[in-house]
C-alpha cells in the first residue's frame, strides 16, 4: 500500500483498532470478539492504492462493509472504532476524521465531507480523465478550444426563468454582471458548454435570498454568488486553499493586496481545503477574475466538486443567463 505507514500512523493516533486484512468471512465475527457484526461506531476501509474510506454504522458495521465489498474490488484492510453516540454525534466525528485525513495528505473516497476523492466519477463519461488532467493546467485555453456539443435544454426549462432574466437585463450594470459570470465560467468551469445544466447551473434572482442576483452551483455547493448591496455589488467565490500561498501570513497579504477579504462560510461538500473569498465592487471583482492564481484555485476547486457528482440545482438553471455569459450576447 503506497501510503501505508502514513495511514497506519494516522489511524493509530485517531483511535482506530488493529488492522484486519480484508476477508468477507470475517464480517460475521461479532463485535464482542473484535469483529464488525452488530458493531456501532466508525470504520476505516483501506485500499490497495493507499486511499481510504471512513464510514459510520449505527446498527451493524458488517452490513456496511459487505456493501463496500460488493462495490470495490481493491479493499486491502479494515480498522474498526467502536463508539456509542447518536447518529448526529457519529456523523460529526466522521466529518472531523475525513477532514483530518485530508490534512495529513491521505486520499479519501468519501464523497460527502471530503474535497478530493479517488475512483470513477460520472464526470468521466462526459470528459475523460486525461482531458481533466490537461484542463487543470490550462482551464481557459482548453475551454476555448473545446468543440464538444453544448447541451440542449427543453423549452419549458428555458421559459421558466425568462422573466427573471428580463429583470436582470433592466439593471444598468447587467453587462458587467454577465461579463463577470462569463469570465468565471470560461476560466474556472470544466468544459462549461458540455457540463452546463448537468454538473453546474446558474440561477437568476433565486428566491432563497432577495439580495442575490445570480448564483452558480456545482454539485451541492454554491461556488460563485453575486449580491446586490444597494449602490454596489458583492461577490463570493470559493477556491482551493492549496492553490494559494501556503504560509498564512503570506496568504493574508496576497489577498489583501488584491482587495479580497476572507469569508467564513463553509459547506460539508467543500472539504477541508475550501476557502470562501469576498470582494466588493465591479472593478475589484474584474481584477480578481483576471488574476490567474485565483482563477486556478477556483478551477481546481470546481473540478474536484464536479468529480463528486452532478449538480443539485439543475431545475433552477437559467439558460438565457448561461448563454449570454458564455457567448457574450446580452440581447
Amino acid at each position: 500500500m503506497e501510503s501505508s505507514a502514513t495511514t497506519q500512523a494516522w489511524a493509530d493516533k485517531h483511535g482506530f483498532g488493529p488492522v484486519t486484512a480484508w476477508d468477507p468471512k470475517w464480517l460475521s465475527s461479532p463485535a464482542r470478539s473484535g469483529g464488525p457484526a452488530e458493531l456501532r461506531g466508525l470504520y476505516l476501509v483501506q485500499f490497495s492504492t493507499g486511499a481510504v474510506y471512513i464510514g459510520i454504522s449505527t446498527v451493524d458495521c458488517a452490513s456496511r462493509l459487505r456493501t463496500h465489498g460488493q462495490r470495490w474490488e481493491d479493499i486491502a484492510a479494515v480498522r474498526l472504532m467502536p463508539l456509542d453516540g447518536t447518529s448526529t454525534e457519529l456523523r460529526r466525528r466522521e466529518r472531523g476524521l475525513v477532514h483530518a485525513a485530508e490534512k495529513n495528505g491521505i486520499v479519501v473516497r468519501n464523497r460527502e465531507h471530503a474535497l478530493r476523492f479517488e475512483g470513477v466519477s460520472s464526470l468521466d463519461r462526459i470528459v475523460d480523465v486525461e482531458q481533466q488532467a490537461d484542463w487543470v493546467e490550462d482551464p481557459a485555453g482548453m475551454n476555448a478550444a473545446d468543440d464538444g456539443e453544448p447541451v440542449q435544454l427543453p423549452a419549458s426549462q428555458i421559459e421558466a426563468y425568462a422573466d427573471r432574466y428580463a429583470r436582470l437585463m433592466k439593471r444598468p450594470d447587467h453587462h458587467r454582471l454577465t461579463d463577470a459570470l462569463g469570465t468565471y465560467l470560461r476560466h474556472t468551469m470544466p468544459f462549461p458548454a458540455r457540463t452546463e445544466a448537468s454538473f453546474w447551473s446558474v440561477s437568476c434572482y433565486p428566491t432563497t435570498d432577495k439580495t442575490r442576483i445570480m448564483c452558480v452551483t456545482v454539485n451541492w455547493m454554491e461556488t460563485f454568488v453575486l449580491l446586490d448591496r444597494g449602490d454596489d455589488i458583492e461577490a463570493w467565490i470559493f477556491v482551493d486553499r492549496n492553490e494559494l500561498p501556503s504560509n498564512p501570513i503570506a496568504r493574508r497579504w496576497f489577498l489583501r493586496r488584491r482587495g479580497i477579504r476572507r469569508g467564513y462560510r463553509r459547506h460539508p461538500t467543500g472539504g477541508v481545503h475550501q476557502m470562501h473569498l469576498r470582494v466588493r465592487g465591479h472593478d475589484t471583482l474584474a481584477n480578481m477574475l483576471a488574476d490567474t492564481a485565483l482563477t486556478r484555485a477556483a478551477a481546481s476547486f470546481n473540478l474536484d466538486l464536479m468529480r463528486k457528482g452532478t449538480c443539485s440545482q439543475t431545475r433552477s438553471h437559467c439558460a438565457q443567463l448561461a448563454d449570454a455569459a458564455l457567448s457574450g450576447s446580452q440581447a
